[in-house]
């Protein structure tokens, strides 16, 4: 005990010798009761609240500071909106250098993104109005802004039905712009801008922030520093902007930004106001308190609190759902522990609360007794059967007492320890949960995340593994339930805990060191609305692997826009000649009058057909520079709109149903450097295509016709199964041609394949992996 008491007694004096931390001292000679921090962490201890961190400053020092196991004072946290008191203060800096006025109109920052008609509102919309959350939106707009990619357009998109300075509304996107707004002046990204004007002189370095797609500090989220610098913010703000006998920030910026600018709700009753940290007024990008106080405020429980009457700070980091019931602990049991006058020195006091400090930490998952089916797990892999595209298979190693878990995805895999007993610390690629983690660009540039991680099983069947971010609020805990060769696996936290959440189920699959491969291929991307949502669906949901494009079909432009939103899909161009339904058509994108008809359009076939006289590209006399002519013309147009195309289908085979064409294919295939994977796959590429009989059969026989194919499928093989998924709805049952009628409920039988958990279930099982034409192709070279 007397060893522990003489390392924090040293701690303190280390801590005052360094020049960049902030002067430590003890709680009672700066006025404030050993007691009173002791019963706020007995409060801490006995309530909902899970906190990270906590510090408080009396005078200018440190008279107490925590972090619980497994978070540390060296780590950086996610501060949610308190970035937004530091993109406020850059807003200060940049009116300090006379460069923008809070009085400025927003608009005139941005003409090049404004809509086509400026509303009132919008035009009379300023600075100070982003600055005090009165923008004059109904609802808060973040949400539909930051899913856009370029969310200063879409923000001015944004209907203004109130005047602005008139309705408070809390708006992450207004903080956006200020961030937007700075960097257009600066050109530099706030954080940069803040570094030698805030963060290097107050000390604060190993931070970062996110960024938008356009390269923009987002401003309202994002930023992650210590619980340290916080404390060194706070004490900035407490201080009216002087630090270390330097007049940092304007005091008179300070008052603006620390005063009341609009109240929240006026016509809340009185008890309501006094009850709620929410209801007191709000100033630039900080939230008025009771007490007199106000405060950088974060989700889930990051807070910087000022209170000047008590010249003092307090900081915490927490993951907490109840964010008044945390300030309440602080307002029961720290604020009365101030004192006007130095206290009496408690060595007992000061005593306990050193042990206490000492031994803060989070419940380790419960050390239970390790069942008989953990051996039974060691290295074995279960595939993924639900539609779960994100996770493919995970697997399990077990090493003395650390449980490996490997998460493989579409596009990477994350190894995670998990201690017994104990926490693992590790980094990840792996994304947590996340408030904004719908955002583009969401979490950009920061990462590999610092984790802690134990796992305990709580019965015969059920392994928990909790993963904590130790650099964000957020944990995360992985339950696996285990029945018979099946796995599900729930993946809880808190943003989730009130929803349903989607359970992963999975199945053993077999250990092969050179499985069958199989490429699943969706045609026709482009030929129709219904088509082109069937073939996203069996991505996303399914196990299509490749999707072909048609780029002269009408629905091509869409088949764009969405195949932008699924970055991890292999894409093809399907080269078309043909334009075989009865009801719809397109045209060549090039004049080329030997494969098109008297009236503009590709003719249906390629091959002669009985029901389509005269109708076909070989029955006319088709030359081959125009088809080598439209071959070029649909490349550039995919290459334009697709730049990450991966190789060249044939509609028809329109690459190969001739040896002139094959020919034409190779040499135009070697300029463009992209290969032709239909001209002669089984040379080229070693990949076999595979089929069953699919005619007159019902949906339950077709998949079952699947699964029966899977069985022909040899150990180290690649193989390609195309189909056209599609949905059985009105638009695809008027597309058809002669011979072909049940387009729709054909194709929508596709999709429901692709995306049936039986036929996901016989993949894992027979142990066959999936793979695209990028993967073989990356092989190849």
């Amino acid at each position: 005990m007397r060893a522990t008491i003489l390392f924090l007694f040293l701690s303190i004096q280390l801590f005052a010798q360094k020049t960049n931390v902030l002067p430590r001292s003890t709680p009672e000679a700066e006025g404030v009761s050993s007691q009173g921090i002791l019963d706020f962490l007995d409060a801490a201890a006995k309530s909902n609240h899970e906190f990270h961190s906590f510090m408080i400053l009396r005078h200018g020092k440190v008279i107490a500071e925590g972090w619980w196991n497994p978070y540390r004072r060296d780590l950086k946290h996610t501060m949610y909106s308190v970035s937004k008191s530091f993109t406020a203060t850059a807003v200060g800096f940049a009116v300090t250098e006379k460069r923008l006025s809070v009085n400025d109109k927003v608009i005139s920052f941005f003409p090049d993104d404004l809509p086509a008609n400026v509303s009132p509102n919008l035009a009379e919309l300023r600075i100070k109005d982003l600055l005090s959350m009165s923008v004059g939106h109904q609802r808060d707009p973040t949400g539909p802004v930051v899913v856009e990619k370029n969310w200063v357009e879409a923000f001015l998109q944004m209907p203004i039905p109130h005047q602005p300075g008139t309705k408070f509304v809390y708006n992450s996107a207004a903080t956006f712009m200020l961030s937007a707004i700075v960097q257009k002046v600066t050109g530099q990204k706030i954080m940069d801008y803040l570094k030698p004007r805030l963060f290097d002189p107050l000390g604060i370095e190993g931070i970062d922030w996110e960024v938008n797609p356009q390269g923009i500090n987002v401003g309202g989220w994002g930023l992650r520093l210590k619980t340290e610098d916080m404390a060194r913010f706070g004490q900035l703000f407490l201080q009216k902007g002087m630090w270390q006998g330097k007049q940092i920030l304007p005091a008179a910026w300070v008052e603006e930004a620390s005063t009341m600018k609009i109240m929240q709700d006026p016509l809340a009753p009185q008890a309501r106001k006094d009850s709620s940290d929410w209801l007191q007024g709000y100033g630039y990008q900080m939230w008025r308190s009771r007490h007199n106080s106000y405060r950088g405020d974060g989700a889930f429980g990051q807070y910087i609190l000022v209170l000047p009457e008590q010249d003092a700070v307090i900081i915490t980091t927490s993951e907490t759902a109840d964010l008044q019931g945390a300030l309440n602990l602080i307002w029961k049991h720290l604020l009365p522990a101030f004192h006007a006058k130095k206290l009496p020195s408690e060595p007992k006091k000061r005593m306990d609360l050193g042990l206490k400090l000492a031994s803060l930490a989070l419940p380790l998952p419960a050390k239970n007794p390790i069942p008989a089916r953990q051996p039974t797990l060691d290295g074995r892999t279960f595939g993924v059967i639900t539609a779960e595209k994100t996770l493919e298979r995970v697997r399990f190693d077990f090493i003395k007492d650390v449980c490996y878990l490997t998460l493989h995805t579409d596009s990477t895999e994350h190894r995670i320890p998990f201690g017994y007993g104990k926490w693992e610390m590790s980094a990840t690629s792996k994304m947590g949960p996340y408030l904004v983690a719908g955002a583009q660009s969401n979490r950009v540039g920061i990462g590999p995340f610092k984790v802690a991680g134990a796992y305990t099983w709580k019965d015969e069947k059920t392994l928990e593994l909790t993963l904590r971010y130790i650099e964000s609020p957020h944990t995360e805990t992985i339950v696996c339930s285990f029945e018979g060769d099946y796995i599900s696996l729930d993946f809880q936290n808190l943003l989730n805990r009130n929803s349903k959440r989607a359970i992963v189920k999975g199945v053993l699959s077999p250990n092969l060191n050179n499985p069958p491969r199989l490429i699943i291929r969706g045609d026709d991307m482009g030929y129709s609305h219904s088509g082109n949502e069937a073939l996203i669906k069996s991505y996303k949901e399914g196990i299509e692997t490749s999707i072909e494009v048609i780029v002269p079909s009408p629905w091509f432009p869409e088949a764009v826009k969405m195949l932008a939103q699924n970055p991890g899909i292999d894409v093809g161009l399907h080269f078309a000649i043909t334009s075989e339904w009865d009801n719809i058509k397109w045209r060549p994108l090039t004049d080329c009058p030997s494969i098109r008809n008297a009236d503009g359009y590709f003719y249906p076939m390629i091959y002669p057909n009985s029901h389509y006289p005269n109708q076909s590209v070989m029955t006319n006399a088709w030359k081959i520079e125009d088809i080598e002519k439209e071959l070029r013309a649909q490349l550039d147009m995919a290459l334009k709109y697709i730049p990450r195309l991966s190789h060249v289908s044939g509609h028809m085979n329109s690459t190969a149903f001739a040896p002139e064409v094959k020919a034409m294919a190779r040499k135009v295939a070697a300029e463009y450097k992209i290969p032709m994977v239909d001209v002669d796959s089984a040379n080229d590429f070693k990949i076999s295509y595979t089929g069953y009989d699919s005619k007159n059969k019902t949906t339950e026989e077709r998949i079952q016709g699947f699964i029966n194919m899977l069985d022909k499928l040899e150990t180290g093989k690649t193989y390609v199964f195309v189909e056209h998924p599609g949905l059985d709805n009105a638009e695809l049952r008027a597309i058809h041609h002669i011979g072909y009628e049940d387009v729709a409920q054909g194709r929508q039988d596709v999709t429901t394949i692709f995306t049936s958990e039986k036929v996901k279930e016989a993949l894992v099982r027979k142990g066959i992996k999936l793979v695209s034409y990028r993967e073989v192709i990356k092989e190849m070279r």
